[in-house]
Order: structure tokens, then sequence, then C-alpha cells
């Protein structure tokens, strides 16, 4: 009898024991003593247009005070027990103010507190969600701080910040075809060939340094591979032609395609579908001028551009603003060869125009952004396109 007495004592003292520790030792992390993240930047109700060209720049840099969790241990907690509350993952969400994260994407998930993203990927983000471009929408932000993934603990929210924002149409990439030739600066080496800009899956351009008479090109559709290929017959000229095509390896080579005469930079373009290509002068420089300018309409005084590489130009300058205007020459105190825009040209970028003598028509001026202030102009002649964009 006293045995089992004693056997009652001690398993009731043993769950006493156990109990008591449970209570008095294990952390407690009370929710509602919890202070939640809260978003330093960017500051909300901004409204944004996204530009293609300037999709390379940052959208925003988010950061964020980090989620403050308070933890009550119990006695002698950092006696008796090492384990720690683990440093908290923050999720960047995002949805629609209409939805109001009843399915939010996730942009970043970190334990820093801080993130920044460019146009581009806020603007793949925005399409993803099936968003039309050239329409605005109404986007919340918010940061859910989670401390850990296994945690049944509910998550800590920032308050919400909203911006308005209008995606633009992304380009559709095609794959490019390759220029190479003795006349080229990558000789006949297949593997360095030169990429053409893609309009299309059939619509080809480079600016590209040619060498001169008795030299040769052609053009490859894959690097290190010498078909497909297309070259030209006896008619092809240094100016323009059929283009001849050789599927595989059991064609015949066509025969090259004859530089100009003259070294220089050129324009060439190709069309495989119709099989022709055509090769014209480029601009080996190029000058701003225009009312919204420093140089005004002066064409003598015109401001030099910097040559990043064939066909390629840059300049940083300050812009006017307002209803004013600029172009592009070639050469200091002639107004041929001009490029301007068409009628889709904006103080943001658009087409170029060429006016490659007097005797054709002056293409309409290229406006300049509404605000003044430090802009880069960016010319590809490849592409027949400007971009203007704030400086950093």
């Amino acid at each position: 009898m006293k045995k089992t007495l004693f056997f009652i004592i001690a398993l009731a003292g043993i769950v006493l024991f156990n109990s008591c520790k449970k209570e008095g030792l294990d952390p407690v992390l009370d929710m509602e003593k919890t202070d939640n993240p809260v978003i330093a930047s960017p500051a909300g109700n901004q409204t944004v247009v996204l530009l293609e060209s300037q999709k390379d720049e940052v959208f925003a840099n988010f950061s964020w005070a980090p989620a403050n969790y308070n933890v009550n241990a119990g006695r002698n907690w950092n006696l008796l027990n090492s384990t720690k509350i683990a440093a908290p993952t923050y999720t960047l969400q995002m949805d629609t103010e209409a939805d109001n994260f009843s399915s939010p994407i996730a942009i970043t998930a970190t334990e820093s507190t801080s993130f920044s993203m460019t146009v581009d990927q806020i603007n793949a983000r925005l399409i993803t969600m099936g968003l039309a471009t050239g329409e605005a929408h109404n986007i919340v932000f918010r940061i859910m701080a989670d401390v850990t993934t296994a945690s049944t603990y509910e998550n800590a929210y920032s308050e919400t910040i909203k911006m308005t924002l209008t995606p633009f149409a992304a380009a559709i990439v095609y794959d490019p075809i390759y220029l190479l030739g003795d006349a080229t600066t990558p000789g006949w080496d297949n593997a360095n060939a030169l990429p053409l800009h893609a309009f299309s899956e059939t619509e080809f351009a480079i600016v590209a340094t040619l060498g001169g008479a008795g030299k040769y090109l052609k053009f490859i559709k894959t690097l290190g591979a010498w078909a497909p290929q297309w070259g030209t017959d006896e008619t092809g000229t240094g100016e323009g032609g059929p283009l001849v095509y050789r599927p595989d390896e059991t064609v015949a080579d066509p025969p090259a395609i004859p530089a100009p005469e003259v070294a220089g930079d050129y324009r060439i373009f190709a069309n495989t579908e119709s099989l022709t290509y055509t090769i014209t002068k480029a601009s080996e420089t190029l000058y701003l001028l225009g009312d919204g300018t420093p140089a005004g309409w002066d064409n003598a005084g015109a401001t030099p551009m910097t040559k990043l590489a064939p066909g390629l130009f840059e300049i940083t300058v300050n812009l006017a603003g307002g209803a004013t205007y600029f172009k592009f020459i070639e050469t200091l105190g002639q107004w041929a060869p001009q490029y301007g825009t068409d009628a889709n040209g904006t103080g943001e970028g658009g087409n170029l125009v060429y006016r490659p003598t007097e005797s054709v028509p002056d293409p309409p001026a290229i406006p300049v952004p509404s605000v003044a202030g430090s802009y880069k102009i960016t010319v590809d002649l490849a592409k027949m396109t400007y971009t203007v964009a704030p400086a950093k």
C-alpha cells in the first residue's frame, strides 16, 4: 500500500514538473505586441508611366523598418534554452487595388530590409498579372514578415502603399542573323560574326565598318555554322541586290556579296523573305541642333555627339523643355544629310527619318521633353531610332 501511494505521488510530481517547465520556460511570441514592418520608401500615391526607353533604370528602391517581435521567454530562459527566434523573411507583395492581396504577386523574399527593381522588372510583373499595356492601373504594395515557414504564428504586415502604373508593350525579340567576311572586323570567323538587329523574323539591319573594294561579306543563321547562309549572285553589287540562300551543307556556297568601293561605316539591310539586301553609307559623325538645344538652329555651331560604335551615337545635354525641338545633322554647316522624326515621334523616343540630300523635303523636327533639364539622347542608325531619357 505504501509503495502504491509513493508511486502515485512520484508520478504526480513528474507531471507537475513537466507542466511547470513548459509553462515557465518555453518562449511565447505575443503577436499582439509585435511591431509590424514599416515601409520607408518609395512614397505612395505616385503616378508613373513606364517607358521602354528607360527599362534599365531603377523603378523604385523599396526599404522598410524591420518587424519587432515581443518574445516572453519564461523563467531562466537564457540559462536553460539556447533557442532564438529566427530572423524573419520579408516578402514584397504586389496586387491590384481591386483584388486587395486576395492573390498577391511575390516580388522578392529576403532577410534584408531593402530591395531595388528596374522599370523592365516591374513592367514584366504587371504584364504577368494580365494587365493591359498603355492603360493606368492602381497597384498596391506591402511587406509581409514571416518568422519561419514552419511557424503557426500569424504573419506581420506593413501598411499598404498605392501607385498608379501604366505598363508598356514589351518589344518582341526575334533571333538575329550574323554578318561576316573579309570586309568586316571578324573576317571569315563564323564563331564571332556580327549580329544584325531583327525587326521581324525576316528583316534585319546592322551598321558595320566595311573594308572597301575587293572585300566581301555574307550572312549566316547560326554562329559557328556555315549553313544556313546567304550570299548573292552575279548581279549583286556593293549597293544591293538579290540574296541567294544556302539551306544546308549539301547545297553549294553562293557567291559572296561585294563590299562598297570606299571603306567606311555602312547600314546593311537584309530581307530573308524577299531575298534582297541593300548597303547604304551611314553617318560617321552626328551633330545636335535645334531651339531646344544650346546650339539653337545654327548648323555651323551644332553640338557634336559621341560615337560609341558604328551607327551608335550619344550625348548628354541640357534641353530647354516646352514647345521646342531638335534634329541631327551629319556635317557642320549643311542641312543634309539630316535626321528628324515622323508624326509619332515624342520627347521620349521614336523613329528617325533620313533626309539624304537637299532635294528631299525636311522631316519633322523632334520634340524635346516637356520639362527642361539634363537628358541623355541616343541615336541608333541600325534600328533608325532615337531615345531621350533623364540623365542620371
